[in-house]
């Protein structure tokens, strides 16, 4: 059983694009159950390598695609009676030659594959997306590093923390915290620069380290930061993707990526006695720690607090109340808060 739920100021489930599994994990013919938005659903690669999610159980009988179902050609088969569906959720075909049940329709969502991810588009109301993710690119750069958690939050709290500048000194420890720009927010995307210092773990004599912070946002599920590390002239991304499972049940999907490195004495002088791909290497696995670390010192709050609808800001808080303003449209005006 669910906690009782601390964000009942927030509808439960944002209408927009989220990540729902690695394009890497998903084979063709291979189907696999995932929980979205409280409900099963099931994800599958056709022979074609199209990818499809739709709900998880056959309309003619109830039975569940995940446990014994298989995909045949462009579309999957029931364990149950046979039925086939195609890719937009229509029975083509049923096990006794018979035409197939006009009522026979499973419901389908919107499907991207995008940076490695499989993203599957929700609205409350069934609207087809008028947005997309765009495209990385991604030459010269390492592949992504992923980790995933399960945590009792909620997508736009998670999101909010990319524009909570006061939080990054008092949970993360860094010092000089400053917006270099002021936040734009466009329809369905937010653009935020901030400018921040750590302390040198590797060598505490050494300078605070310098790193400036470029976010773009995509509405709730999907944040990407690039963050170029002045002093070492080290770039890289970071993903950021909650996922909701339930009412107050979300998945968080983290992965990191560095930009190669092309001269090593810009990280050390001893840097430049390694390999190249063994500097990368060693350089990616330091910053997909580091990443994690920091993503993980957030846990505590996001689990144990509350959303407080109307929250009494202080300056330094950050533009949180045009953020919130920000995210009213991602959910349908009956259950805008």
């Amino acid at each position: 059983m669910l906690p009782d739920n601390k964000y009942h100021s927030l509808p439960p489930f944002p209408n927009g694009w989220f990540a729902i599994e690695r394009s890497a994990l998903l084979r063709p013919g291979q189907i696999t159950t995932k929980r979205f938005v409280g409900c099963d659903v099931v994800i599958f690669r056709t022979a074609s390598g199209e990818v499809c999610v739709m709900d998880a159980y056959c309309p003619h009988m109830g039975a569940h695609f995940g446990h014994g179902g298989r995909v045949v050609g462009e579309g999957v088969k029931c364990p149950f009676h046979g039925f086939e569906f195609d890719t937009s959720g229509k029975c083509i075909k049923t096990a006794y030659g018979s035409p197939p049940p006009l009522k026979a329709l499973v419901r389908t969502y919107p499907a991207q594959e995008v940076n490695g991810l499989i993203m599957v588009y929700y609205h409350s109301h069934g609207e087809q997306p008028t947005w997309g993710i765009p495209q990385l690119n991604t030459d010269g750069w390492s592949k992504f590093r992923w980790m995933e958690y399960e945590l009792r939050s909620h997508p736009q709290e998670i999101t909010e923390n990319s524009v909570d500048i006061g939080h990054f000194s008092e949970t993360h420890g860094y010092t000089n915290v400053k917006a270099i720009s002021r936040p734009v927010f466009q329809e369905n995307q937010l653009t935020i620069h901030y400018g921040m210092q750590r302390v040198n773990f590797i060598n505490r004599i050494r300078k605070p380290v310098q790193i400036e912070f470029v976010g773009q946002v995509y509405g709730l599920g999907y944040s990407i930061v690039e963050a170029h590390t002045l002093n070492y002239r080290i770039t890289t991304r970071h993903c950021v993707l909650p996922t909701p499972l339930e009412d107050g049940k979300i998945m968080l999907r983290i992965g990191s990526s560095v930009q190669k490195i092309k001269k090593a004495s810009d990280i050390h002088l001893l840097a430049s006695v390694l390999p190249n791909s063994l500097l990368n290497y060693v350089i990616s696995e330091a910053v997909f720690r580091g990443y994690k670390h920091d993503v993980r010192q957030d846990f505590k709050i996001w689990e144990n607090k509350k959303y407080i609808l109307q929250t009494p800001l202080a300056d330094g808080d950050g533009p949180i109340v045009m953020y919130r303003k920000w995210a009213q449209q991602f959910y349908t005006p009956e259950t805008s808060q």
